[in-house]
């Protein structure tokens, strides 16, 4: 008797939560939403990438710039130095 009540209050809200169903999205709904998510993580991530070439390209750039300089000019050691 006392497994009852707690049983049909179970019962009670067990029915009541599967009444409320989300409304279906189609497949061009679902599609434009991805479509559009995606966009936006696109721009961030092409926005982030840019902001990292812009930076490395001054660093790495002059390195490179450097070193083909002196060879031109016949003033790079190419040899190996150990130390």
């Amino acid at each position: 008797m006392k497994y009852i009540l707690p049983l049909v209050i179970l019962l009670v809200i067990g029915t009541s939560a599967c009444k409320n169903k989300a409304a279906a999205i189609s497949r061009s709904q679902m599609k434009a939403k991805t479509d559009s998510l995606v966009g936006v993580k696109m721009q961030e991530v092409t926005a982030q990438a840019m902001e990292d070439l812009d930076r490395r390209m001054s660093i790495e750039v002059k390195a490179k710039t450097d070193s083909l300089v002196a060879i031109c000019m016949g003033t790079a050691d190419t040899t190996a130095k150990l130390q």
